[in-house]
């Protein structure tokens, strides 16, 4: 990619705005996301700015969004004092066929004139509410989430700060924000409330329920653009791209030792502490690393042994005990 390109008609020219920049009508590159179906992020490979005839046509196209709102706003306006002056002359007693066109399917629209009246305003604060949510998406400028409105944004920006004043009662790992504490507590309640419903695999969080079922889909959304490998989750892609570049960030205080991941440097420092926080619920053995448990559990408390020793009943879960066990009769053979 150039630096030198617009983003939206891919025109090489030397002036060009930033599409992080805040502006009198927000964010430019959150009103590309507004009005497009496309997803712009902070340092995602592709030029980050346009030109000054693209966000001139962008202005455009808010306006023309902005004048469509208020004309509606104004219209329904006018509509819900017309229906109150009706109501004020004249007992009315709508038709079905007005209730489905002004109340929007209004199923107690035979009611009283007074729950007429309040239903019909409900409804149009409903659709006001929606095109406001439309116009108020916010974009993070750290990590380049969106959001539906200032209020999210504003509780999402908690997250990038050091202040996390919820702590878990079980481990009192703290939180920014309470909703996160409460999804990790999941963690120790065993609680799974998602399940795919292909293989019946349960997940604690909604979003790893997402990200399993394009297992069964095949679905890689996350494309690295320094080669044509593409990855089911953001992090799986983040791993890759540091592979590419070399980048470790993580380094342990004790050693300097430098990692690509937070979690690998967690389960390094225990390598310094001597703890082992993975427990095998079968044999009360303990680990310092889940993939390590996994393993255990795999190769010591699974039935399915299908390894089967020629020379004798015995029966191993992976070829390599088989190959010690086999060792052992060659052994004997050599003795005797």
């Amino acid at each position: 990619m150039t630096d030198n390109k617009c983003r939206v008609c891919l025109e090489n020219t030397n002036v060009l705005i930033n599409i992080f920049k805040n502006t009198d009508s927000g964010m430019i590159s959150t009103n590309i996301m507004c009005i497009t179906e496309i997803q712009i992020h902070p340092n995602d490979g592709l030029p980050n700015s346009i030109c000054k005839r693209c966000n001139t046509n962008l202005q455009k196209c808010i306006d023309f969004r902005r004048l469509c709102e208020k004309s509606d706003k104004k219209l329904r306006s006018a509509l819900m004092n017309s229906t109150n002056d009706k109501q004020t002359n004249a007992e009315y007693e709508p038709t079905s066929k007005e209730c489905s066109t002004l109340y929007v399917n209004n199923e107690n629209c035979k009611e009283s004139k007074k729950a007429v009246i309040s239903k019909t305003e409900t409804s149009a604060s409903n659709n006001l509410s929606i095109s406001n949510k439309v116009s108020q998406k916010q974009q993070c400028c750290t990590c380049g989430k969106i959001m539906s409105s200032s209020f999210r944004l504003k509780t999402h920006l908690a997250t990038h700060t050091d202040v996390k004043p919820y702590a878990c009662v079980y481990c009192n790992k703290k939180f920014s924000l309470v909703q996160n504490l409460n999804v990790h507590l999941r963690i120790h309640t065993g609680e799974k409330p998602f399940s795919c419903a292909v293989c019946g695999k349960s997940f604690a969080q909604s979003s790893g329920l997402t990200t399993h079922k394009r297992k069964h889909t095949g679905q890689t959304p996350y494309n690295c653009v320094l080669c044509p490998r593409s990855f089911r989750t953001v992090g799986h892609l983040q791993y890759h791209v540091r592979r590419h570049t070399g980048e470790k960030k993580f380094e342990c205080d004790m050693c300097s030792r430098a990692f690509i991941t937070r979690s690998d440097l967690k389960q390094h420092i225990m390598t310094h502490s001597g703890e082992k926080l993975h427990v095998c619920c079968n044999c009360g053995m303990k680990f310092s690393r889940a993939s390590n448990l996994k393993r255990h559990v795999k190769y010591s408390h699974n039935e399915d042994k299908s390894y089967k020793c020629t020379q004798c009943p015995s029966k191993f879960m992976c070829k390599n005990e088989l190959q010690k066990h086999e060792k052992k009769h060659k052994s004997d053979l050599k003795i005797n």
